[in-house]
Formats: C-alpha cells, structure tokens, sequence
C-alpha cells in the first residue's frame, strides 16, 4: 500500500479529487473527500485562503454540495486510488506477471 501525498493548497488542481483532513490532532477524525474546485486567496496578509470543494463526501455518506474550507486547518492528500489499481493492472497484463504491485 503507498502512503498518501501531501499535496499544498497552492498545488491543488481542479477537477481533481483529493482526501481532506484536520491538521489538529484532537479533530483528526474529520475526514473528507471532495473535488477541489478554486482557492479564494486572501486580500491582506493577516486573512488566510479559503478552499472550496464540490460533491464532499464525509464518513457515514453524508454528503455536502459546496464546502469552503481555511486552508490552515487542513491538509489535502491526493485520492488517487483508482488511477493507481487502473495502471496496475495494465503493466500486470504488459508484463504477464499477475502478482506485480506498483
């Protein structure tokens, strides 16, 4: 299993899917995954960027349309797992070797 990437919020691309979690460690347990959509970036120095997502997906299936979220409070991990099960098995058929695990 890969671990996950950290991907900063001045490097998320939109239309991609990311994992969203709290930074904090006594609200770890807030866990999303959502399609990033833009960063609003602050006008001052002292506001912070607000991220926005689409079609949030949270623990239990609760689903939330639009999410904003301060990017100090949250890390973004890309959510790329099926793009990697899809590339492994086209290089498992390439080299003809079944157990082969990128």
């Amino acid at each position: 299993m890969r671990p996950l990437k950290l991907v900063k919020h001045t490097d998320l691309i939109p239309g991609r899917k990311y994992l969203i979690q709290e930074k904090r460690p006594e609200y770890a347990h807030q866990k999303f995954k959502g399609t990033f959509v833009k960063n609003d970036y602050p006008k001052s120095h002292v506001h912070c960027t607000i991220t926005h997502f689409t079609n949030v997906t949270c623990i239990g299936n609760y689903s939330c349309s639009d999410l904003g979220l301060q990017d100090i409070y949250w890390n973004y991990y890309e959510a790329d797992a099926v793009e990697v099960a899809y590339t492994n098995m086209i290089l498992r058929e390439i080299i003809g070797d079944q157990s082969f695990m990128m």
